[in-house]
């Protein structure tokens, strides 16, 4: 069996094919999956950042190889879509032929993943691979920020970061609880805010949202880096914060808000969704979908061969609603 494994440490190009794969042997709560298609998720280029904005230590880079050389390959990626060919004989929700996504925990750039049934979904109705490849973690995520933070019908909510993988998914699932929301991205994402359902759109490259009057019955703040209190100063007295995500600063900020601010109004939450069923989220994030409410934007969808090349956009240019991988070894 084919995959995408790391050879070692410093630049993406250490992810390379490899033929000395194993198809993975299922036991009776599991299904095997032959991929179709993948993305990239944040942990799937995180140790890239680094190494790729101001180039990688060599010699502790040289340190690090000398002793993952000595390591079992594995894969790269975590979601995946693609068709059941084997079911355990504990498994009763799926069939073999069944179009399928999910997240595995041992990669996902490969030829076949084995998968316990509770990771493992029923596509939406009509999506390619590669759009329900897209679901699994970050539109679970969006919708769980979505839930939190929006407590009624016409609330005025604000989306920071509503161009990413999260964010717009976000903007999407608010417009589908019923919420006015206000999007908030760079410049080359304006259009595409405004396409996904955004009511207003606020361009942080020309524009502060913090020097508006406007206060919001809820925030979702996802990524990059705000100052808290700027956040706090425009959500309305019974407002609600969400934070998903971001720079190291905001997550420390987040994190030590949430304490400060327990009990007070406007409502700080930190929160990555950790305890989300996300069985249950998954099946509401493909009923909107099936519903017209919900669709992944592909910004690109590369071939499997080229992950590397793929990592480097999304760092260098940071990618309009998600990255999908061709997993097709074939080509």
């Amino acid at each position: 069996m084919k995959g995408i494994v790391m050879s070692g440490f410093g630049q993406p190009e250490m992810l390379q094919e490899s033929s000395s794969l194993t198809i993975p042997p299922i036991k009776d709560d599991q299904v095997l999956v032959q991929v179709h298609a993948s993305t990239l998720n944040i942990a799937d280029y995180l140790g890239y950042i680094r190494s790729i904005k101001n180039g990688a230590g060599a010699k502790l880079t040289e340190f690090l190889n000398q002793g993952f050389s000595q390591l079992p390959q594995r894969p790269g990626g975590s979601e995946f879509s693609g068709v059941v060919t084997k079911v355990g004989s504990n498994v009763r929700d799926f069939q073999i032929g069944d179009h399928v996504c999910g997240i595995s925990m041992t990669g996902a750039w490969m030829e076949y993943v084995a998968v316990g049934q509770k990771m493992v979904y029923h596509a939406p109705q009509n999506f390619s691979f590669a759009e329900s490849a897209a679901l699994p973690v970050d539109a679970v995520t969006a919708y769980g920020a979505v839930k939190k933070a929006v407590k009624f019908v016409g609330a005025h909510v604000l989306v920071y970061g509503a161009s990413g993988g999260v964010g717009h998914f976000a903007l999407q699932i608010a417009k589908a609880f019923q919420a006015k929301v206000t999007a908030v991205c760079s410049t080359r994402n304006v259009e595409l805010a405004y396409q996904l359902g955004a009511d207003r759109v606020i361009d942080y490259k020309k524009e502060d949202f913090g020097n508006y009057e406007q206060k919001y019955d809820a925030i979702i703040a996802i990524n990059g880096y705000q100052p808290l209190s700027k956040y706090r100063n425009r959500l309305k007295e019974q407002g609600r914060f969400v934070m998903v995500g971001g720079q190291p600063r905001q997550d420390i900020e987040g994190m030590i808000g949430g304490l400060f601010f327990l009990g007070r109004k406007p409502r700080i939450t930190s929160s990555a969704y950790p305890f989300l069923n996300k069985k249950t989220t998954m099946e509401k994030v493909t009923a909107l979908a099936n519903a017209g409410k919900l669709k992944p934007h592909l910004d690109h969808v590369y071939p499997v061969a080229e992950i590397p090349a793929a990592i480097r956009y999304i760092v260098e240019k940071h990618a309009q609603g998600k990255i999908a991988i061709d997993v097709n070894f074939s080509e």
